[in-house]
């Protein structure tokens, strides 16, 4: 319980900082073309991620986060993609507390994605 209590006393004291687990569009992007290592988790449905994803995003659904979580990098940041950025951040303070370092898209995929690499599914 002690080891719960200061990671959320962490996250608590990253937030007074400044330390707001947000990144914008325009840094993701920063991110990619500088080629850092990231671990994109989109937490979508699948059928939305299949219509519109970030290039290399690995699709998690929401309610499955939490039976995955040894699959997840501890060695690497990972950007939590939802809908619009709260479940992200919902999903991010749980992730955190369990030692990883992570954040959320701001606004998830309803950013504006113009200079994001993206991939989406073939229509025929």
């Amino acid at each position: 319980m002690q080891e719960i209590r200061a990671a959320v006393d962490a996250f608590w004291a990253d937030l007074k900082k400044g330390c707001n687990n947000i990144i914008s569009c325009d840094q993701l992007q920063e991110q990619i073309e500088k080629k850092c290592p990231l671990y994109i988790l989109d937490i979508r449905k699948p059928e939305d991620y299949a219509e519109d994803h970030i290039d290399g995003a690995i699709n998690i659904p929401w309610g499955e986060v939490g039976d995955f979580l040894d699959d997840l990098p501890k060695d690497e940041k990972i950007i939590v993609v939802c809908y619009t950025g709260q479940t992200a951040g919902q999903t991010v303070a749980l992730l955190k507390i369990l030692g990883f370092d992570c954040c959320s898209l701001k606004g998830g995929m309803s950013c504006d994605k113009t200079h994001l690499p993206l991939a989406a599914s073939c229509s025929s």
